[in-house]
């Protein structure tokens, strides 16, 4: 059972995602914005903060902070 109240929803456009998608496969793309675009699509996808932050290995704060951007 999850905890808290839901986060805000994240639709990305068609477009947006295989442009994240991109960052994240680029060798080039620094990491930490790697991990924000991974975070960015795991949001769409519908994960909960908490997941998304123990799925990258970062703070619950860092993972809310990229949802919100």
């Amino acid at each position: 059972m999850q905890k808290g109240p839901k986060p805000a929803e994240l639709t990305l456009r068609e477009e947006e995602q295989k442009g994240l998608e991109a960052l994240v496969r680029r060798h080039t793309t620094p990491q930490q914005l790697a991990n924000g675009a991974r975070s960015v699509l795991a949001t769409a996808e519908g994960k909960r903060n908490a997941e998304i932050a123990r799925e990258l290995e970062v703070s619950v704060d860092m993972a809310r902070i990229w949802r919100r951007r």
